[in-house]
């Protein structure tokens, strides 16, 4: 962060909740390498793909004030959805690792991951309601809560949302190669958000984090574009696992970097009375 940024417009947050949400990214990076690398371990790799995004989710509940008072409890509560149910796709791999790759259980997990980032981006729109309020009705606030522009909202919410009415879609066919394209221009979409949001991401978690979260974004999103290929042969979808694992294992170093640089950031003055 530089020296001159405004003190205030760094939003003090409880570090131990990045930590957490550090925990609940290594853990999913560790269950999709595993997934991937070490299949004789599914049962395990996938109990640890299931209990990240709950550390995650976690993370966000100990900053629910913070949450609440800048986002509101009804995007709050969305947000943790999503979370919870992306998390729970895989406990029924747990319970039953021969299920992996069958029909049935393959669109039953295109389905919750569809739902989930359908929550994500109704939670999205309802930041942006919220915002428009407050600009409808200003506060004595001096800074704006929600920092993020319509426009910077608008794609993170119609990425997320075209990557979950997609996954629903994709879980539908039985040959379904050429819609991951769709999906990896969802991804493209909430990168360009992130990217645009950079300057004040980087007030808040440092410009390592920033940089690495992006890098994160765009290795993921490979990972789909790689399935819109026709002679992509992924079919147990192992190998995107591995590279979903290496993109959460830079979730995880970012939630780190950002936890680190929380802790230097100087506190308002109201903090420290």
């Amino acid at each position: 962060m530089s020296q001159d940024a405004p003190v205030a417009e760094v939003v003090q947050v409880n570090r131990k909740s990045l930590w957490l949400a550090a925990v609940g990214f290594l853990l999913l990076s560790i269950g999709a390498v595993g997934m991937g690398w070490f299949p004789g371990s599914d049962r395990f790799n996938f109990a640890l793909q299931a209990l990240g995004p709950l550390a995650i989710a976690l993370a966000l509940i100990i900053e629910w004030r913070t949450h609440v008072e800048r986002r509101g409890w009804a995007a709050l509560v969305l947000f943790i959805v999503a979370i919870i149910t992306f998390g729970a796709l895989w406990v029924p791999y747990a319970i039953n690792p021969a299920s992996l790759g069958t029909t049935a259980a393959t669109q039953l997990g295109f389905l919750m991951s569809g739902i989930a980032s359908i929550c994500a981006s109704i939670g999205t729109f309802l930041v942006m309601r919220r915002k428009e309020s407050h600009l409808e009705h200003p506060t004595n606030s001096v800074n704006p809560q929600i920092k993020a522009t319509f426009m910077q909202l608008l794609l993170f919410g119609l990425g997320t949302l075209l990557y979950g009415v997609d996954l629903i879609w994709v879980g539908e066919e039985d040959s379904n190669h050429g819609q991951f394209s769709l999906l990896a221009i969802a991804l493209v979409m909430i990168m360009i958000a992130v990217i645009s949001f950079e300057a004040h991401l980087t007030v808040q978690v440092g410009r390592p984090a920033v940089i690495i979260t992006i890098v994160a974004f765009a290795l993921y999103a490979a990972g789909f574009v790689l399935h819109s290929l026709p002679s992509w042969i992924d079919e147990e979808w192992r190998l995107t696992a591995g590279i979903q694992g290496f993109s959460y294992a830079l979730g995880a170093v970012a939630c780190g970097l950002a936890a680190v640089h929380k802790a230097r950031a100087p506190m308002p003055l109201a903090s420290r009375r």
